[in-house]
């Protein structure tokens, strides 16, 4: 008999995301506590975080998903269910429906005893009807669905139909700790920035987070009179093209550094002054609080679970417009006493909901009892 239980944690890809680093840094936190967890991903092309998990000391496994037969990638795959089987699993947690579209199945099928799905965002479910129906289909293959946010549970019951018992609410663990700006001085330098007020965003550039929109209300307020501004972006995607064009033709860009995705974005971050995104659709997103938890408050649009974590605490706009994501920027390029009145706000809230190690011990309850 093993001595300690075995959890497989399931990340959509090894890159830099928020679902991910979540599911890494949960790990790594289980791992703590004499359990054995093991990291795989949907893709399992190499990644920062793959070099993150050996860090931690946790095994990285190659699940093989399937990536062209239909039937293997509806999550119907005997290759599937021998690997679960293989592996010998007391538990699994997956990131986001998808993962339970593929591989919830074969985990049932290799007697793995416990599944877990966390869902992030409404959308991942939402933009497509063939998203819903599967999500119809299999939630029941899970043993707990979990949710960052309400506002994802209400949508899950009342428009797909979900059993509520199903579902728990768990906000996503930071280390709040770890997030400080005790360095803030030297990252600038580093950075080469001096007295410029910085706007950070850090994510994926992705269709939903919308940065070549966000990088055109930045330079919108540029130039101005009180003096100069910098916008870092931190992350990579498909978008990227999009940015690299729009700092091409505009007199003020190279305002804008286009960082790419890097596998510790705190030191960008200690650098900045406000935290700002302009996503069509979030659950609660990471880089928000670890912003938070360092005293940064956030420019945002009012979408997902964002409203609940910025009342009071920072600067929310109207989703996909402009108008209002300039007006906030100047706002608070105008009124930088502001930012610091939020300082502690910010800091107490993260510390309060968000604590890492009290989600990763309702985590440990959930998988392993």
């Amino acid at each position: 008999m093993r001595s300690k239980p075995r959890i497989l944690q399931v990340l959509y890809s090894f890159g830099v995301g928020g679902s991910e680093l979540f599911g890494v840094e949960l790990a790594r936190r289980l791992a703590e506590q004499d359990i054995q967890v093991l990291c795989g991903a949907l893709d399992s092309s190499p990644g920062p975080l793959m070099q993150r998990c050996t860090a931690y000391g946790l095994e990285v496994v190659d699940l093989g998903v399937p990536k062209r037969h239909i039937l293997g990638r509806n999550g119907i795959s005997l290759h599937l269910t021998r690997r679960l089987r293989a592996l010998r699993l007391d538990a699994i947690h997956l990131q986001h429906f998808l993962g339970l579209n593929k591989l919830g199945l074969p985990a049932r099928l290799a007697g793995v005893r416990r599944i877990v799905v966390t869902e992030h965002s409404v959308l991942d479910v939402a933009q497509s009807r063939a998203g819903q129906f599967r999500a119809r289909l299999n939630w029941r293959l899970a043993s707990v669905i979990t949710v960052v946010h309400q506002s994802i549970k209400d949508y899950l019951c009342g428009d797909l139909g979900m059993a509520p018992e199903r579902i728990e609410v768990i906000p996503i663990g930071i280390d709040v700790e770890r997030y400080h700006r005790r360095d803030r001085a030297e990252c600038r330098r580093r950075l080469g920035i001096g007295s410029e007020f910085v706007f950070a965003f850090i994510g994926r550039l992705a269709p939903v987070k919308d940065v070549p929109g966000l990088i055109a209300a930045f330079l919108a307020v540029q130039p101005r009179p009180q003096g100069a501004s910098r916008l870092l972006v931190v992350g990579d995607g498909e978008g990227r093209g999009a940015c690299e064009e729009l700092i091409r033709s505009h007199p003020c860009g190279s305002r804008v550094t286009l960082a790419g995705e890097q596998t510790d974005a705190r030191p960008f971050m200690a650098a900045a002054d406000v935290f700002v995104m302009n996503s069509r659709s979030e659950g609660t997103p990471r880089a928000l609080l670890e912003a938070m938890a360092m005293g940064i408050p956030g420019i945002c649009p009012a979408v997902g679970g964002i409203p609940d974590i910025l009342r009071g605490r920072g600067w929310l706009t109207v989703p996909r417009d402009q108008q209002s994501l300039q007006a906030a920027m100047q706002f608070v390029l105008d009124n930088p006493g502001e930012i610091l009145a939020r300082d502690a706000l910010c800091r107490d809230y993260v510390r309060s909901h968000f604590e890492a190690a009290r989600i990763a011990e309702r985590y440990k309850q959930l998988l392993v009892g």
